[in-house]
């Protein structure tokens, strides 16, 4: 797929179509908050769906108060993940400070502490949106996702979790299983389809799908190899992936 720079926008009902994907309908209803209907990758009848690889480019923009307000009050992250966004804003960080419910105390977060999703999404958006400035912001949040994986595998968590992990299969079924104990509020299923394969289904998830998409091909690619991600959006807060490689 051609790349696609933020201000191209792509006009109303036209949905580009991915290399590997078919061009249907997307029903407005389904769609969760990040997605803006008419833009980016999206196929299905019964909702959106898209496949996608590495080299491919997300398009579209995300309207970042609306995912706010659809993510619930208690939906929370670890610390560890805040402080490597506030590493990305760098002095713009205390800019973003301002906008936040609950800044952390010294201007860090304690790794192993719950903070708001809300807020983490607030930082998030600054972070991607810095550091990929001539991409849509749906590229961008997919690409900062890919290095938000080095944060969790240098974390003392990451290390014990991964550290039997010896293949993107067994990567992808212990990092799935890792997020109720780095999220609060989204719950997470994984199941091996085959040898190069994993189902992952996602529920109560109220953030932006271009997040575990990315931590999702981080995780692949950090083996040397190149995934292929099935994304489909089965009802506005329930997601599933089948990650192939």
């Amino acid at each position: 797929m051609k790349e696609v720079r933020s201000d191209q926008r792509v006009q109303a009902g036209e949905t580009p179509v991915p290399r590997s994907g078919v061009l249907r309908t997307v029903t407005r209803g389904i769609m969760p908050a990040s997605v803006t209907v008419g833009e980016g990758p999206f196929a299905g009848s019964s909702g959106g769906s898209f496949e996608v690889r590495p080299s491919d480019s997300l398009l579209g923009n995300i309207d970042i108060e609306a995912v706010l307000a659809s993510v619930p009050e208690f939906h929370a992250v670890k610390g560890m993940f805040f402080n490597a966004l506030a590493a990305t804003l760098g002095e713009r960080f205390t800019q973003v400070v301002a906008t936040l419910s609950s800044p952390p105390r010294g201007g860090l977060y304690l790794p192993f502490s719950d903070y708001p999703m809300r807020d983490f999404l607030r930082l998030y958006d600054a972070a991607a949106r810095l550091s990929h400035p001539n991409r849509s912001s749906r590229e961008a949040y997919r690409r900062l996702a890919r290095q938000q994986v080095s944060a969790f595998r240098e974390s003392a968590l990451g290390r014990i979790t991964m550290h039997l992990a010896t293949d993107p299969g067994a990567a992808l079924m212990r990092y799935t299983g890792s997020l109720g104990a780095l999220t609060k509020g989204p719950t997470a299923r994984a199941r091996q389809l085959g040898p190069s394969e994993v189902q992952i289904d996602i529920s109560g998830y109220r953030g932006v799908l271009e997040y575990p998409l990315g931590n999702f091909e981080a995780l692949v690619m950090g083996y040397g190899a190149k995934p292929t991600v099935a994304v489909d959006v089965r009802s506005p807060d329930a997601l599933r992936f089948v990650v192939s490689w």
